[in-house]
């Protein structure tokens, strides 16, 4: 298959629609009766192709692609890398920093659809900065409060809020990613999988535990 050459600046960014799922399979399909055609072949030395280090998800859009269309802040679009684009069940979403997220084309828990409104309110909340902030700001408090030698009785209703609030984080980040199953999804990202399983084990054991605990 020829390579894809995207444009540069605003007018490479396309949403993300049902045609164009459908334009992914139909690529996959493509890909999979060429495989098959040339399976008995010897390719010798053939290349294959890589993902572009520029694109990766969690690094800044490159200055190239210029400004990003408001309309087009924190929506589902078309991959702009053209190894994904060209046959993976993928799309990215920009927030307003410029930062690239990218995430699987298949229903997360089998249930919630690119294109599911859950699923939408999920990952515009998951792309934005101020819940990052506000969670960050969350980690620091608790550490404040756990370096505490004689705590107050009220801390551990606090600690039970923190604990929500980290629940709450992991289900935005399932219901926006998927849980484990395909590229991009929650558990294959190996920084979430501590959180995770300390949450797990607060629920449990019935005692709140942050992963700084355990370190």
């Amino acid at each position: 298959m020829a390579g894809c050459v995207f444009p540069m600046g605003p007018e490479s960014f396309k949403r993300f629609t049902p045609d164009s799922l459908a334009a992914i399979e139909q690529r996959i399909a493509q890909e999979k009766a060429r495989r098959n055609k040339e399976y008995q072949e010897d390719l010798g030395n053939v290349e294959l192709p890589r993902a572009r280090p520029d694109l990766e998800a969690g690094k800044q859009l490159p200055r190239i692609f210029a400004d990003i269309p408001s309309h087009l802040v924190g929506v589902p679009l078309e991959d702009i890398d053209p190894y994904y684009f060209r046959n993976k069940r993928t799309f990215i979403v920009l927030n307003k920093g410029k930062a690239i997220f990218r995430f699987s084309a298949t229903s997360a828990l089998y249930t919630f659809s690119p294109f599911h409104p859950i699923r939408r309110i999920a990952i515009q909340i998951l792309v934005h900065s101020y819940p990052f902030l506000f969670i960050m700001c969350t980690i620091l408090t608790n550490c404040c409060f756990m370096a505490m030698s004689e705590p107050a009785n009220w801390a551990k209703y606090l600690e039970y809020t923190f604990t929500g609030i980290y629940t709450f984080e992991s289900l935005i980040k399932i219901l926006a990613r998927g849980f484990c199953v395909g590229p991009f999804t929650f558990l294959r990202d190996p920084w979430n999988w501590l959180d995770f399983s300390v949450i797990v084990m607060a629920f449990q054991r019935k005692q709140l535990f942050h992963p700084l605990l355990i370190l």
